[in-house]
């Protein structure tokens, strides 16, 4: 693989070059009236862009909203750049990218872009060691710490595979989960429009039938045998018309199947009507408008999601439901280092007819969590969900050169933040709220908690819960910007 760098010289330079031509566009727009009332905007002649090796230019070009011929006001023009940085920073791709003003000219109004990144490392081999519970304190305290719930395996990770910001993924796992798992995601196929598809083939041992006390019971048999088999095909449509905006549009076909004792016995309702097996298609639309600041973890602007899917299209009988899903953010800075987050998301099953098991699933599940409640699940048809934040940057600082490292590494940003968080979720569940007494009424949590990002990637989180019950925990996260 060939390999780029940038000295650390170079990006030092270009560095406090931007930061003085940023406070020179300050001047000029508080301080010059005359100067900005003649020359109150500028026209983008050309994006210069340097350090990519990999990375094609279309990458960039679709992640920024800087363009030849952009007209851009003078007094949002410093921010323009910024906002520009930070995404950049934010997708993966780059241990470091600075967007500064090149070559202003004040009489024509025309300035150039200049952007020089630091490409980041690509190519992730894997050795899998993983839970198969929902985060690591269901395992510690559930579970003692049981390897026989542990994920190993092998997996290849390209988050570049031909410079394009497509991804490549293949999965080879044993233990509590066997999986076979292809991903590709070609985010660029034609101007704005990419494709993406998945195949997935996974087994266990054993499996959660239904919750009790908001906590998932799982069944497996004497003699060790498979009782979850599970087969998904799908293909994504994607489109991005701009930086901010995002949409896709999947279809998918999943095959499911279980051992026959939970559906006759241990839970008839696990699909309805006792059965072990379903098929079904699903057809998924998602949209999103993103404007945040470093959208890898949000300092500023809003966030609006929307999906919607309807599992189960006539094909045949064995699923019928739609629901929808909204999601919405804003990160304010109160002061220079201070950030207040707020979010709201919810959950609306259109249809009334009785939810298998399965699919009955609300509070609890992927990042749908309540600070504190990490051990529990509230399923139910509906959930509302509120999280605040208040967030505390205590350390940013670029290190440059790191010795002994692959040169992609070389240049390192680590990141931390402070966090206090207060969060409150409602989740309704009419056909199981008899035996999990935390549905359908509203719950509670709040703590402090500490953020780390390094090389605009890697993210890990430890918090501490508290639930209205008083119950405290200790909680730990941790994930890539894959």
């Amino acid at each position: 693989m060939n390999l780029i760098f940038v000295s650390p010289f170079q990006i030092t330079t270009v560095h406090i070059t931007g930061i003085l031509i940023k406070i020179y566009i300050c001047i000029l727009v508080l301080y010059s009236p005359s100067i900005s009332s003649q020359n109150d905007f500028v026209i983008i002649d050309s994006v210069l862009i340097h350090g990519l090796h990999k990375t094609k230019k279309i990458v960039i070009n679709q992640e920024i909203d800087l363009h030849p011929g952009d007209t851009i006001s003078l007094d949002q023009l410093a921010k323009k750049l910024s906002s520009n940085e930070k995404r950049l920073q934010s997708i993966g791709l780059f241990t470091l990218a600075i967007v500064n003003l090149k070559d202003w000219n004040i009489d024509l109004k025309t300035c150039n872009i200049d952007i020089t990144v630091q490409e980041n490392w690509f190519i992730y081999p894997y050795i899998i060691f993983e839970l198969a519970d929902r985060n690591f304190n269901v395992w510690r305290k559930e579970f003692n710490y049981s390897f026989k719930r542990v994920n190993y395996g092998a997996a290849f990770n390209h988050i570049n595979f031909t410079g394009q910001k497509d991804k490549l993924k293949v999965k080879l796992q044993g233990g509590y989960v066997r999986k076979l798992e292809l991903l590709y995601d070609f985010p660029y196929l034609w101007r704005n429009w990419g494709l993406s598809t998945n195949l997935l083939y996974s087994e266990s041992r054993e499996t959660a039938f239904r919750s009790i006390n908001n906590k998932p019971v799982f069944y497996s048999n004497k003699d060790d045998r498979k009782v979850f088999y599970q087969h998904r095909a799908n293909i994504t449509l994607l489109h991005r018309s701009n930086p901010q905006h995002f949409q896709s549009l999947r279809l998918e076909y999943s095959n499911i199947s279980i051992d026959k004792i939970i559906a006759e016995t241990l839970n008839p309702n696990y699909f309805g009507d006792k059965k072990h097996k379903i098929n079904y298609f699903i057809l998924d639309f998602y949209a999103k408008y993103d404007n945040t600041l470093y959208p890898l973890y949000p300092m500023a602007g809003f966030k609006l999601e929307f999906n919607m899917r309807k599992e189960g299209l006539g094909i045949f009988d064995d699923v019928n439901n739609t629901w929808v899903t909204g999601k919405a953010e804003i990160h304010s800075p109160l002061f220079k280092k201070v950030i207040i987050s707020n979010n709201i998301s919810f959950k609306i099953n259109l249809q009334k007819n009785a939810l298998p098991y399965i699919l009955n699933n609300a509070l609890g599940y992927n990042s749908n969590n309540i600070t504190g409640y990490q051990l529990y699940v509230m399923d139910g048809r509906h959930f509302i969900l509120f999280k605040n934040a208040i967030r505390l940057s205590i350390f940013d600082h670029t290190f440059k050169p790191i010795k002994y490292l692959p040169k992609q590494f070389k240049v390192m940003n680590a990141k931390i933040f402070f966090r206090l968080n207060l969060d409150g979720g409602y989740s309704y569940d009419p056909l199981y709220k008899s035996d999990n007494p935390l549905s359908n009424t509203w719950q509670y949590g709040f703590g402090p908690g500490l953020d780390m990002i390094l090389f605009n990637n890697f993210t890990l989180s430890a918090e501490y819960g508290i639930t209205k019950f008083g119950e405290k925990g200790l909680f730990f996260e941790s994930g890539f910007n894959f």
